[in-house]
């Protein structure tokens, strides 16, 4: 493997901006994406802290609109508190896993060490069905899960969920954290 090459910019990219050199480390420092995956075992806890959040946005929206209501504010306030209890009991059941984007080319050499069966490749897909997931799942863990707990995980669980779990970790690869200046950018001064 070559070191990196780090050319000098063009005098005129530098006229442009003097501060070349600031923003390139900033560019260089930059954390890749990430990408989170909650995972609750109540439904009903979830689905309580979901209601309380829009019951709570609500009652917060009819009381700014009449400052001068004393019952709506502390309604508000009543379903400001119902939601921090909520969101206490939805925060203790749910599990977070977080995955990050590969760096360089690590992605794609991850998929040539899992090639598709021939049958695989001839539906269409680009890596092994089998193997690749839990592997994918491992290399982009935040939390450090193994390739062996990742298959435990993808062996055992539901469809929906094993979908989840692989999706997260193929969403980090592909997040994408750019514009091609559109006019959705920051505006310059």
């Amino acid at each position: 493997m070559s070191a990196a090459v780090h050319n000098e910019p063009p005098a005129a990219a530098v006229a442009a901006d003097a501060h070349w050199s600031e923003k390139m480390a900033r560019l260089r420092a930059r954390k890749a994406a990430e990408v989170p995956l909650y995972l609750w075992q109540d439904a009903e806890v979830r689905d309580r802290f979901e209601e309380a959040r829009r019951d709570a946005h609500n009652a917060r929206q009819l009381a700014d609109s009449d400052p001068t209501n004393k019952a709506l504010k502390q309604e508000a306030t009543a379903a400001e508190s119902a939601l921090a209890e909520a969101r206490s009991l939805y925060e203790a059941d749910c599990e977070l896993l977080t995955f990050r984007a590969l760096p360089g080319d690590a992605f794609g050499d991850l998929v040539k060490e899992h090639p598709p069966t021939e049958e695989q490749a001839e539906s269409g897909s680009d890596w092994n069905e089998d193997s690749f997931p839990a592997a994918l799942i491992s290399a982009s863990s935040v939390d450090g899960m193994t390739e062996d707990d990742a298959a435990a995980l993808l062996a055992t669980w539901g469809m929906a969920d094993r979908v989840e779990l692989f999706q997260a970790a193929l969403a980090a690869q592909n997040t994408k954290r750019s514009d091609w200046g559109k006019g959705s950018g920051p505006t310059r001064s």
